[in-house]
This record gives C-alpha cells, sequence and structure tokens, in this order.
C-alpha cells in the first residue's frame, strides 16, 4: 500500500467513527511534513478524503450512508461535496475532542491574556504549560488507539507550542525551555469552552548563613494545636520580612542546614541557608543591594548574610550535608548536687574524644514525633572551662544531628555515655549556643572543608 493511501485510510477509519476538527484531525500527523498547522494537515487530508470518497461511490464502492457518514464526522472539507452530490445540506458533528473550540483564535485570545499576566511581573523569560481534565485526556486516548499512528501529538504539546509562539512574537518575552522565570499555566474544563491563565513566577534562589542572636527564636513558625504562635519571631519571618521590603516578595521560604534548638543561639560561622524567595516583583537585583539593604537589619536578633544564587541542587546538598558535617556547640553547665573540680573536666575531656554516643529519642521529642528511633552520633572532643564550683562551660565537636543537651544530662539513660554518667552527679545544660556549623561545599562548586579542632 502506497503511503499516501495508508495516510487516507488511516484517517478515514478514525472519521467513521468519530468526528473531528481539522486540528484534531490534523493532530494525528503532526510528525509528517513541515511548516504546516495542525489545521492546515487536517483540511488538506479531509479534501482528499472528499475527493476519494466521491470517486469510490461514482463507481458503486462506497454507500451513501457511509458518505453521509464520513461527511457529518469530518465537517465542511466532505459535507460540501456530499451537499453537491446529493442536494442535501448537513449539520456537521462537532469535534470528538474540542468541541470545535482548538482555533487560532483562541490561541491568540489565550496569549493576550498571558502576556497581560506576565506584564505584572519583573520576569523575562517564560514557559508554557496546559492542564487538561481526565474526561480529556480519555477522549484523546480513544481517538489514539483507534488510529494506530505514530505522527500523532497531543492536545497539550500543541497548544504550548502555538500559545508560546504568539506570546514570542507580540511580547518582549522569550520562551526559555531550561530555565524560564515564569511559568504560564493553562487549565481548561472538558469541552475547552472555558479556561483559567495563571502565571507562577519562579523564585529566587539566594545562598548564604544567618546568625542568631538572641534566644527563644524558632527557625520556622512553630504553631501550637490550637493555630497560636508558640514564640513571637522566627528566623524564617525574619528573612522573609525583609524580601518583602527589598524586591517585594509575596513570601520567602528558608532551607537550612539542620537547626538549632529554640533556646539555643546561633552563633560564630553562622548557620547555611538558602533562601527562597517566592513571587518577587523585583528579579533585577545585585548581591551588593541586597547586601546594604541586609546592613540596615544588622541591630536584629536575627543576622542575614548573602553570598550569591543556589539552585535546587544547592538545597539538597545542604539537607544531605547537614546529616553528615560536624559542629561545635557551647553548653554552660550546671551540677545540681555536688562541686565540680579539675578532675572532673580533665575526665570528661578524656573520655568523649573521638567516642561513638547511643542515642535513643529524646523524651522532649517523643512527646511531639510518637517514634522511637536509636541514633549513633560522634564526639570527636570537649574542652571544658570551669566557671565556680558548680558551674562550668564545654565545648562540643560533634556530629550534625547529636543531641547535646541530651549529651549533658543524659535523659534517664536514654544516652550513652552522657556527662552526667561519666561524672556520677546530676548535671543540667543551662545555656547552649552553635559556635561552627562544618561547610563542606562551596554553592557555587568550589570544594572546599573548614576544620575547627
Amino acid at each position: 500500500m502506497e503511503f499516501c493511501d495508508w495516510i487516507l485510510e488511516r484517517a478515514e477509519k478514525v472519521l467513521a467513527k468519530f468526528p473531528l476538527c481539522d486540528a484534531c484531525l490534523g493532530r494525528l500527523y503532526a510528525k509528517l511534513g513541515l511548516g504546516l498547522s495542525n489545521a492546515e494537515r487536517g483540511r488538506s487530508i479531509k479534501t482528499l478524503i472528499s475527493m476519494r470518497l466521491h470517486a469510490l461511490y461514482s463507481r458503486g464502492e462506497v454507500s451513501r450512508d457511509y458518505f453521509e457518514n464520513i461527511a457529518l464526522n469530518a465537517g465542511s472539507a466532505v459535507a460540501s461535496t456530499y451537499t453537491r452530490l446529493f442536494n442535501t445540506s448537513l449539520k456537521p458533528r462537532e469535534c470528538f475532542l474540542c468541541r470545535n473550540s482548538i482555533t487560532q483564535q483562541l490561541f491568540e485570545k489565550i496569549a493576550v491574556e498571558a502576556i497581560r499576566e506576565l506584564e505584572k511581573h519583573s520576569v523575562s523569560s517564560f514557559l508554557v504549560g496546559v492542564k487538561l481534565t481526565g474526561e480529556t485526556r480519555d477522549r484523546e486516548l480513544q481517538v489514539l488507539l483507534e488510529c494506530g499512528i505514530n505522527y500523532t501529538e497531543s492536545i497539550k504539546r500543541e497548544i504550548k507550542r502555538e500559545v508560546g509562539k504568539i506570546i514570542r512574537d507580540k511580547s518582549p518575552f522569550k520562551p526559555d525551555f531550561a530555565n524560564p522565570e515564569a511559568l504560564v499555566t493553562i487549565s481548561f474544563n472538558n469541552d475547552f469552552t472555558s479556561y483559567r491563565v495563571e502565571v507562577e513566577v519562579k523564585p529566587i534562589l539566594l545562598y548564604g548563613r544567618y546568625w542568631k542572636l538572641a534566644r527563644r527564636i524558632s527557625q520556622v513558625p512553630w504553631l501550637t494545636s490550637s493555630g497560636v504562635k508558640k514564640y513571637p519571631l522566627s528566623v524564617q519571618e525574619y528573612v522573609e520580612k525583609i524580601f518583602r521590603e527589598l524586591l517585594g516578595a509575596s513570601r520567602a521560604i528558608i532551607h537550612a542546614a539542620g537547626r538549632e534548638d529554640v533556646d539555643a543561639r546561633m552563633l560564630g560561622s553562622g548557620r547555611p541557608l538558602v533562601v527562597e524567595v517566592k513571587s518577587p516583583a523585583r528579579r533585577r537585583v545585585d548581591l551588593e543591594e541586597i547586601r546594604k539593604h541586609l546592613e540596615t537589619w544588622r541591630a536584629d536578633p536575627v543576622v542575614l548574610s548573602i553570598e550569591g544564587a543556589a539552585s535546587r541542587k544547592t538545597i539538597t546538598a545542604l539537607k544531605e550535608l547537614s546529616k553528615r558535617t560536624s559542629k561545635v556547640y557551647r553548653v554552660c553547665v550546671y551540677s545540681l548536687l555536688g562541686d565540680i573540680d579539675e578532675s572532673d573536666l580533665l575526665k570528661l575531656e578524656e573520655v568523649f574524644k573521638n567516642v561513638s554516643i547511643h542515642q535513643k529519642t529524646p523524651l522532649r521529642v517523643l512527646r511531639r514525633k510518637k517514634e522511637e528511633r536509636e541514633r549513633v552520633r560522634r564526639v570527636y572532643a570537649v574542652k571544658t572551662f570551669k566557671i565556680s564550683s558548680t558551674l562550668f562551660e564545654a565545648l562540643i565537636h560533634c556530629d550534625g544531628g547529636l543531641y547535646v543537651k541530651e549529651l549533658v544530662h543524659g535523659d534517664q539513660g536514654r544516652t550513652i555515655p552522657s556527662f552526667s554518667s561519666t561524672l556520677n552527679k546530676v548535671l543540667i545544660p543551662v545555656e547552649l549556643d552553635v559556635l561552627y556549623v562544618e561547610r563542606q561545599f562551596d554553592p557555587h562548586g568550589i570544594s572546599r572543608r573548614e576544620i575547627y579542632f
């Protein structure tokens, strides 16, 4: 069978079962021919089918009923021939796939709305996405299974391409398939009679560090079961306030390399984080302007430093590395029932030198998570300093994820060994500060490793 005959046979088979508009028929052959729209393909194929049916009917090889059914499903390209041949007018059926809605006029209308929405944001590049209902996808699958053709494209692909071309040609916005600044999403109902255009601006990702200079500040907003904030300030709320003011952002969230307790300060090196600035009204801002703006917030209990741009890979790396990198803590410890002497402090430094610590989920955490686990973390070194007969300070270099408070008081034997079990004393951590968070990578790809002790 000749290739052209094969195309016509398949198209006729589909039209015998489904009414299809020019675009929806042409889409079945979208990968054949260059420089043609799907509507042009479909119209051309229907014209050839009309000529073929005329010839076959004239030779008595097809019935009038068959001719009429194809004409009703194919529309004017075939119906006009049928009308002239039989002097009978027909009202073609509505397209099974798009209800005769997929037209160039629709693409133009959607593109104009998308441009209007894009102009509300400080973006230069875009990508178009399309959402269809499950019912629409089922109808498309029925047609594809019937035709069995390998040259098709989806309705989604056609809409994305055609609308994207119009936006490109009628606006300063350029398509970017790898890293668009905005995503234009077009959502249709079942029969394409209504749609919604939404523009989602890609967030700006910035790498930096934060310092928490006061206690009782959570990393993210901490809400009670009744929806009330447990602590008046969080690092995330502070960061969000900065970027609302600087970039007109709708929201900002933080992705940090671990977290410290609410009552612990984050000092020294600061904690690495990525700030995700959502829907910024401004995108064109250089690093120096951000740094100058941050200087105006230096008197606050949370200090933020931005070092440069980040990516989703940076966030993943931060989360993974936070489990493996080391930290340095300063803890002030009070002895409840007995004095502390220099021999006690020396013993702590000797015992907790490159030692593995076995910790069950702390009792204070079990109240929230209700899940018992045991983790093993390493303490590399402990340095101590006596303040009074009942008070001393310890610097602890350890793995990330170690529960430092429990390392001190033992958590009723759930942390082994602990300072309390080693000295056989009741020890209470009074103050806790994070002095150092190791960074094993550069966010821009330069490998690095910092050593504390």
